[in-house]
C-alpha cells in the first residue's frame, strides 16, 4: 500500500500521514573520494566565529608530472619504488561540520542588502550551534520563520576557484558569500510553496585565488515553514558540508546522491513490479470483462505503483511540490483501499452492506482531511488522525470478512487472511506511530525505522510485507483462474453434448407433404439455443407444425427443449389437435422450468388447406404479409389451469404462411434500434433464409427461428 502523507524522514518533514516505509537519514558521515584514503584536516575555532582552513596540496597535474619524471629517471637503472606523502598529498577539501554562528529572525536591510550577510558584521555575540543538527534540537524547539547562520572559510593564496557543498537544510535557504547572494534552494516568502530539499547542493565560494590568504564570510538565510515547526526542526540536520575544489565537490555530491538513490531502490523496484503485474492483470480483465475482480486487483496494484513512484520522486528530486504530493498521495491511498474493499467483496462473494458502503464512502473522502493543515484548519497530527479514521473502517471490514470466511472454511480467505492482516496492520501501526510522534506523545519505534539488510541493499519491512501480500494475491488469482478454466472446460463438454442432443431433436430433413413447400432456418444465439421447431406429417396428407421458445439460453434451455420435443411427438402420434397439444405440454412443463416459461404456437394443416391454430404466448404467424388473428394465452409452465383456444381458417393455393420466434423482431442494431414488427411484416413473404439473414445482419440478440409454408393445392385438385 502507498503512504498517506509526507515522505522521507517520516516525522522530520512535511506534516500529515507519512509512509509506512519511510527512511531516516543515517549518522553524519563524510564521503571521501575513493582514491584519497585520507582524513581531512581538522577545522580551527577562533574566538569570534568558526574558521575553516585549506591545506596546501599538490594538484593532480603536479603529482602526475612528478611520477612521470621519476619513472623516466629510474628506468635505466632499475627504478626505485614511488613514495607518497600523506601530509603533502592531501586533496584541497575541508569539512565544514562543526559550530556555526546562529541568530533567529530576519536581518535588517542596509542599501537593499541584508546586514547579517555583510562580511564586516560582528557576530561574536551570536550563539554557536552544531551544523549537523536542527535548531529545534539545540534549544529552539517550535521555532519557525527566518534564521541566519554564519561561518568563515580561510582560502590560501594561489588557490583556484573553490565551492561550497551544503547538506540538506529545511525548509528553504539562500547562500551569501561576502555579502553577495550566490544561490539558494527552495523559495522565500511571501510567495512560497514549502519544499523539503533532501539533496546536497553545490555553490560557488571564490572564482579565483589571490596573492595572499584571505577569509571568506559565508552566511545562510534559512526560512522554516510554520506548518511544520511544531514537530520538525529547521536548518541543517545532516553532516557532510565541504569547501574546496569544485571538481572534487561534484564527485562528493554524486556520491551523496548515489547513496540516497540506493536507499530507495526497494520502493523503486516495487513500483516497477507492481506496474508490470498490474498491467498483466488489467489485460486479463479486458479478456474476461465480466470478472470484475481483475479490474479491482489491477487498480490496487497500479495505484500502489504510482504512489511508490511519487514517493521516490519526492524524496530524490523534491518533486512534485509538497501540497500536490500530499493530495496525490491521499488520492492514491484512497484508490488502493477502495479497490481492495471491492476486490475482497467480489472474490469472497460478500455484499458490502450498509457498513461496507459507508466505509467505502469514508475512504473515498479521506484525501481531503490529509491536507487540512495547509490552510491552518488543523494541526498536522490532527489532519493525519482524521485521514486514518476515514480509512480504518474499510480495512476493518476487509479483515473482518476474511476472518469470518476463514472460520467457515473458505480456502481463498484462509490464503489471504495472514498476508492482508500483516500488510494493512503494519501500515496503520506505522502511520499511527508517526502521528503520535508528531503530537509529541511518544517516539516512533525502531521497528518502523530500521531497514532489513538484504545485501547488497536494504529493504524496508513495509516493502517486504507488500511483496508478501502481492505473492498471496497472485497465488490466489492463479488458483482461481485454474478452477475457472476447469469449470469452463467441463461446461464446454456439457454444452457440446447438449448441442449434439439438440441437433438430433431438431429435424435434419422435413417430412414430405405433397401440396406444401416448407422451409425453415434455426440460428441459435449461443452454442445451444432455447428455440424449437417440429414438423410432423399426419399420414393423411396434412401435417403439424410447432414453433416455440424456452426462456433463457444455454444448457437449461436445451434440456427443456428436449423434454418438449419428446412430448410434442407423443401428442402428434395420438392425433391431438393444437389446443389439446398445448394443454398437454403445459401440464408436462409445470415445475420443470425453475421459474421460467415457454411460448409455443401449434398449428395443423390438413391436406385440403384447413389451418387450425392455438397459441401459448408466442408471436402470431403471418399469412401473405398480414398477421393472423389468433387468441393468445399464458405461456407453458406458468399456470396449470391455463386454457388454450383454437382458430381455424382455410388456405388458398399460393398462400404463404410464416412462423417466427422473437429473435427476429428483437434483433438490435449497435445504435440500440430494434428490428421491430414493421420490418418483420414487410419481409414475411420472403423465403425463410432471407428473413433470418436480415435479422442476423441487423444485430442478433436471441435465437432466430423462421418457418415458411407455401400451399400449392395441387394434390387436392388432382384428387378431385
Amino acid at each position: 500500500m502507498g503512504s498517506t502523507g509526507k515522505s522521507e524522514e517520516a516525522h522530520r518533514q512535511a506534516g500529515g500521514f507519512s509512509r509506512s516505509d519511510s527512511k531516516e537519514p543515517g549518522p553524519p558521515t563524510t564521503v571521501f573520494p575513493p582514491w584519497s584514503g585520507q582524513k581531512r584536516r581538522p577545522f580551527q575555532v577562533s574566538g569570534k566565529t568558526q574558521h575553516f582552513r585549506f591545506r596546501r596540496c599538490f594538484s593532480l597535474r603536479r603529482r602526475a608530472a612528478l611520477i612521470l619524471a621519476a619513472c623516466v629517471i629510474g628506468l635505466p637503472a632499475g627504478a626505485a619504488a614511488q613514495s607518497f606523502d600523506l601530509d603533502k598529498g592531501r586533496e584541497a577539501l575541508v569539512s565544514l561540520d562543526g559550530l556555526w554562528r546562529f541568530h533567529p529572525g530576519a536581518s535588517p536591510e542596509v542599501d537593499g542588502s541584508p546586514l547579517w550577510a555583510a562580511p564586516g558584521y560582528d557576530d561574536a555575540s551570536w550563539p554557536l550551534l552544531k551544523s549537523d543538527e536542527s535548531w529545534a534540537a539545540q534549544g529552539y524547539a517550535g521555532m519557525s520563520g527566518f534564521a541566519w547562520y554564519r561561518f568563515k572559510v580561510i582560502v590560501p593564496a594561489g588557490e583556484k576557484p573553490t565551492g561550497l557543498l551544503l547538506a540538506p537544510i529545511l525548509t528553504s535557504y539562500q547562500v551569501f558569500v561576502d555579502g553577495k547572494l550566490v544561490g539558494g534552494c527552495g523559495q522565500m516568502p511571501p510567495t512560497i510553496i514549502p519544499s523539503t530539499p533532501m539533496s546536497y547542493h553545490l555553490f560557488p565560494l571564490t572564482t579565483a585565488g589571490g596573492s595572499a590568504p584571505r577569509a571568506v564570510q559565508v552566511a545562510l538565510r534559512v526560512w522554516h515553514a510554520p506548518i511544520w515547526a511544531s514537530y520538525v526542526g529547521g536548518g541543517p540536520f545532516a553532516g557532510g558540508q565541504l569547501a574546496g575544489g569544485p571538481a572534487l565537490l561534484r564527485v562528493e555530491q554524486e556520491h551523496h546522491q548515489l547513496s540516497r538513490n540506493v536507499r530507495y531502490v526497494d520502493s523503486y523496484s516495487y513500483s516497477i513490479t507492481a506496474t508490470l503485474v498490474g498491467l498483466a492483470i488489467l489485460c486479463l480483465f479486458f479478456i474476461r470483462p465480466r470478472e470484475r475482480e481483475y479490474l479491482w486487483f489491477a487498480a490496487m496494484l497500479l495505484a500502489q505503483a504510482v504512489d511508490n513512484a511519487l514517493y521516490v520522486g519526492q524524496q530524490i528530486f523534491s518533486w512534485p511540490p509538497v501540497p500536490v504530493n500530499d493530495l496525490a498521495d491521499g488520492v492514491l491511498v484512497a484508490i488502493i483501499v477502495c479497490a481492495a474493499l471491492c476486490f475482497f467483496s467480489r472474490v469472497l462473494e460478500v455484499r458490502a452492506g450498509k457498513f461496507g458502503r459507508t466505509a467505502l464512502a469514508l475512504a473515498a473522502f479521506s484525501p481531503f482531511p490529509a491536507v487540512l493543515y495547509w490552510p491552518g484548519w488543523a494541526s498536522p497530527p490532527t489532519s493525519a488522525s482524521i485521514q486514518i479514521a476515514c480509512l480504518l473502517p474499510a480495512v476493518v471490514w476487509i479483515l473482518a470478512v476474511l476472518a469470518a470466511r476463514s472460520w467457515k472454511g473458505n480456502l481463498d480467505a484462509r490464503l489471504l487472511l495472514l498476508p492482508a492482516g500483516l500488510d494493512f496492520g503494519f501500515y496503520f501501526a506505522d502511520n499511527l506511530a508517526i502521528v503520535l510522534d508528531q503530537a509529541g506523545l511518544t517516539h516512533r519505534p525502531r521497528i518502523f525505522e530500521v531497514p532489513l539488510p538484504l545485501p547488497p541493499f536494504t529493504v524496508q519491512t513495509g516493502t517486504l510485507l507488500h511483496l508478501f501480500f502481492l505473492l498471496a494475491l497472485l497465488v490466489f488469482l492463479i488458483r482461481r483462474f485454474t478452477l475457472a478454466r476447469q469449470r469452463e472446460e467441463r461446461l464446454a463438454g456439457e454444452f457440446e453434448a447438449a448441442r449434439q442432443v439438440q441437433q438430433v431433436l431438431l429435424p435434419d430433413e422435413l417430412e414430405p407433404c405433397p401440396g406444401f413447400a416448407v422451409e425453415f432456418v434455426y440460428q441459435p444465439a449461443e452454442q445451444v439455443g432455447g428455440d424449437f421447431f417440429q414438423q410432423i406429417a399426419d399420414g393423411d396428407g396434412g401435417m403439424s407444425i410447432v414453433v416455440g421458445d424456452v426462456s433463457g439460453k444455454g444448457l437449461p434451455a436445451a434440456m427443456a427443449v428436449s423434454v418438449l420435443v419428446g412430448a410434442i411427438r407423443a401428442e402428434a402420434e395420438h392425433g391431438s389437435p393444437p389446443a389439446a397439444m398445448l394443454t398437454a405440454l403445459n401440464t408436462r412443463m409445470m415445475g420443470r422450468l425453475q421459474g421460467g416459461f415457454t411460448t409455443c404456437l401449434a398449428a395443423h394443416l390438413s391436406a385440403d388447406g384447413v389451418l387450425t391454430l392455438a397459441n401459448a404466448g408466442h408471436l402470431a404467424p403471418y399469412l401473405n404479409g398480414q398477421e393472423v388473428p389468433v387468441a393468445g394465452s399464458l405461456p407453458l409452465g406458468i399456470a396449470a389451469e391455463a386454457r388454450y383456444e383454437s382458430a381455424t381458417l382455410r388456405l388458398k393455393p399460393g398462400d404463404r404462411l410464416t412462423f417466427i420466434s422473437d429473435g427476429v423482431v428483437e434483433a438490435q442494431s449497435k445504435a440500440g434500434e430494434l428490428f421491430g414488427f414493421e420490418r418483420t411484416r414487410a419481409l414475411s413473404r420472403e423465403p425463410a433464409d432471407r428473413i433470418a439473414a436480415a435479422a442476423r445482419a441487423f444485430g442478433q440478440q436471441d435465437d432466430i427461428t423462421v418457418v415458411t409454408v407455401e400451399f400449392s393445392g395441387a394434390v387436392v385438385s388432382a384428387a378431385r
